[in-house]
């Protein structure tokens, strides 16, 4: 699909999900991204849940599939600034699923991946001009379904903080286990917390049944840097570890 769909100032490439506002890229974590796209390319018709969990979540390895639906909706009404009571973009059918009912339009995107390439080589070059980074690595979400595994997600955070941290800690800070605690479940966006820490990045993670995500944002501009997906839990902290280190110190 070479259309992006827009909406009341954003700006939706389905394709490469990509979010903007105004020209600026918007984040979004991978999952409420696809249910975004899903809703507003079917814009008008009700996409029921079965339809939702088969689209996003079809390896199964979602265990609580109705908290992990609820908590992408809950993210893409905070990006959109939507109300679920007075809906403009997301309207809620009880038991039934959900409706994009915004009527977005469609244009060419090639400007727009112009625009992006423009975006990824100032991220590079920004990267490179500075003398030093720092980092604040979030503590990694428990989306397994089991309250047993939050202590594996506690100590993938510790291991990838302890990492990072050695990798370069003249060129590569990272903010402290203890501080970046304080923004555990955090409804919090990016460049607040950024902001509140000193930080020039921030990366968020989680641990789902089989697999886990992490994605990397900037936080002068709230842009995703990159996201990733390690099929196992156990050796996520040092893959995961890895891939910033090579963000920043080459």
């Amino acid at each position: 699909m070479d259309e992006r769909l827009n909406f009341d100032g954003f700006a939706l490439d389905v394709k490469n999900e990509v979010l903007t506002r105004s020209g600026e890229r918007v984040s979004l974590q991978p999952q409420p991204m696809k249910v975004l796209s899903l809703l507003a390319s079917r814009a008008g018709d009700l996409v029921t849940r079965k339809e939702l969990q088969d689209a996003v979540w079809s390896d199964g390895t979602f265990v609580d599939f109705d908290q992990g639906l609820n908590w992408c909706i809950k993210r893409i009404r905070e990006v959109l600034g939507d109300d679920a009571a007075h809906p403009r973009f997301i309207e809620t059918v009880p038991r039934k699923g959900y409706r994009f009912i915004a009527k977005p339009r469609q244009r060419s995107n090639r400007r727009w991946l112009t625009t992006a390439a423009m975006l990824a080589i100032a991220c590079v070059t920004m990267m490179h001009s500075h003398a030093s980074v720092t980092v604040v690595i979030l503590p990694f979400d428990n989306f397994t379904g089991d309250p047993r595994n939050e202590l594996a997600a506690n100590v993938a955070t510790e291991e990838v903080i302890n990492r990072v941290g050695s990798v370069d800690p003249a060129r590569l800070k990272v903010i402290d286990r203890f501080t970046a605690a304080k923004f555990k479940r955090t409804n919090e966006c990016i460049i607040h917390i950024g902001r509140a820490l000193g930080a020039d990045f921030v990366m968020e993670g989680a641990l789902q049944k089989s697999h886990a995500t992490a994605a990397l944002y900037r936080v002068a501009d709230n842009t995703q840097v990159w996201a990733t997906s390690v099929e196992r839990v156990d050796t996520a902290p040092a893959l995961i570890s890895r891939k910033i280190a090579n963000t920043f110190v080459q």
